[in-house]
């Protein structure tokens, strides 16, 4: 072998470890960069949860601030001209950005009421009422007496309810909870729901209080199907006129809408509305680069201090 060979097999060997080199660096470096694309990730996950709790936060200190614009101007009223019921927009917050949306839980149907109703006449009026809401949105009214059986204490049926001797024939078999509902997600599990039931209900219904001691409904942030459900002589200009006449102070001062007056004064012994909120809930979404987290939570706000507290949370 002459020398020129030599130095020609010594090139291609060069050549080849040099290669083997660029594609050992090409191959660290894309490791590298997907570390580095990990740990941004990861990074930017902390930073959303450690945000989103920040959001709650906020969401509270909305709802203290304007318990105490109320308690300076004299006023005790919730109304969708309020401070809460204002949207957050692209609000900075650290190194992320948020929006948040409060909604009154009290302007809508309570569906625990019928919990613990022992008074059988009481009892029947608000399943109309619920039955009425149902009409009004196009689902079958007979699922109000599923959800009525779902929440009562007793194991008889409505005409059209079930209770636990139903659910049991059921694959998987479960029990009726004969409890107040938990959570709206849980009115899948009641016969005759289906996905587009629930969420035709959604926006008009609640679990809040889940007591169902306090079924009133705020007419100054309530839709107009729901001020129609709460009696059927309320026809829909009606509703329109109230929610027209907004904010009112007091519930007296539903009495100076004329056609409304006297049913105001008979749903007024009643109880059935109300012009405060304790109840509202709130979806807070967080954005750190390209990571997004939005959380759903119902806050309680304490009538005396204005203080909320966290009854229910989930990350959606």
């Amino acid at each position: 072998m002459t020398a020129r060979d030599e130095r020609g097999i010594a090139l291609i060997l060069a050549l080849l470890i040099l290669t083997l080199l660029v594609a050992l660096i090409l191959e660290f470096d894309a490791e590298a960069r997907r570390e580095y694309r990990d740990a941004a990730a990861f990074r930017d996950h902390v930073k959303v949860s450690a945000l989103t709790r920040a959001g709650v936060q906020a969401a509270r200190a909305v709802l203290l601030r304007d318990h105490k614009m109320e308690k300076l101007a004299n006023q005790r009223f919730d109304a969708l001209t309020d401070l809460w019921a204002l949207p957050i927009v692209g609000y900075q917050l650290g190194d992320g950005v948020l929006s948040a949306q409060i909604e009154d839980e009290t302007g809508k149907l309570n569906l625990n009421e019928l919990a613990n109703v022992q008074d059988p006449k009481q009892r029947d009026s608000k399943l109309k009422r619920l039955k009425r809401l149902l009409e009004l949105l196009q689902v079958r009214p007979d699922v109000a007496e599923a959800i009525a059986d779902w929440v009562d204490t007793d194991d008889v049926p409505e005409p059209n309810g079930a209770e636990s001797a139903y659910y049991q024939t059921l694959r998987p078999p479960y029990m009726a909870a004969n409890a107040p509902l938990q959570t709206l997600s849980e009115l899948y599990l009641i016969k005759g729901m289906t996905k587009e039931i629930v969420q035709r209900l959604e926006p008009y219904v609640t679990v809040y209080p889940q007591n169902g001691a306090d079924g009133r409904v705020n007419l100054n942030t309530a839709p107009p199907i729901v001020i129609q459900a709460l009696d059927p002589r309320i026809t829909p200009g009606m509703a329109a006129e109230i929610v027209q006449g907004r904010p009112y102070r007091s519930t007296q001062d539903l009495d100076q809408i004329s056609t409304f007056e006297p049913i105001a004064k008979e749903l007024r012994v009643l109880q059935a509305y109300a012009v405060t909120s304790n109840h509202f809930s709130a979806r807070i979404g967080i954005t750190v680069n390209e990571v997004n987290k939005t959380m759903y939570v119902v806050l309680r706000r304490d009538e005396a201090t204005g203080d909320s507290s966290v009854l229910f949370s989930r990350i959606e």
